[in-house]
């Protein structure tokens, strides 16, 4: 009969996250990860198959918990447009908040692995399909409602969105300054208006 699994799987993949985010992948040696998550190699092997196994969980982990706390977001207004600067700023609020600037592992993971390990890059890609998808949807709702302008395609300001929102976590990482943060999202979010 089987061993029983004696740890709670959702805190050691976000132990797994945290350390990923903090030294990269390639950073990350399997006794960094015996250590941060107090499991034993064996563990670790028979759980998630091996290193890549475990952050690849941890990754998608960190993900679904992205989109339920933007979804979160989105819950507190009808308003499509609202619905996008409660995306920014709960953005800016998580930028400020990571006072070691570790930054977002899904971008941090992307730049360090996404051009040779296909797996990451299968991931990365469609976190980005899915939140280009979430804005233009917004956006559509927001354009029928009279909110947003009409002047571009839901599909070419989701894509703005996206890489605005993305290029706001990069340059949180580096300037984690609230008032440079917010200028950045007015000057993104103006699009909405034209």
């Amino acid at each position: 009969m089987p061993k029983k699994k004696q740890f709670n799987e959702t805190e050691v993949l976000m132990k797994a996250k945290e350390l990923f985010s903090e030294k990269g992948y390639n950073g990350t040696s399997m006794d960094d990860l015996v250590q941060a998550t107090g499991l034993s190699r064996s563990s670790i092997y028979d759980t998630f198959g091996d290193k890549h196994g475990l952050f690849l969980k941890s990754l998608n982990h960190y993900r679904g918990s992205q989109q339920g706390d933007l979804e979160k977001q989105c819950a507190r207004t009808d308003s499509p447009k609202k619905k996008i600067r409660y995306i920014f700023d709960y953005t800016i609020k998580d930028i400020l908040a990571d006072k070691e600037c570790k930054g977002c592992l899904m971008i941090n993971v992307t730049m360090e692995l996404g051009a040779v390990d296909k797996e990451v890059a299968a991931v990365a890609v469609s976190n980005m399909e899915e939140m280009e998808q979430v804005f233009s949807s917004l956006v559509k709702e927001g354009q029928a409602k009279g909110e947003i302008s009409k002047k571009f395609t839901p599909k070419a300001l989701g894509r703005h969105l996206y890489s605005s929102l993305m290029g706001l976590r990069v340059t949180g990482t580096s300037r984690p300054d609230a008032d440079a943060l917010r200028e950045i999202t007015k000057l993104a979010l103006s699009v909405l208006d034209e």
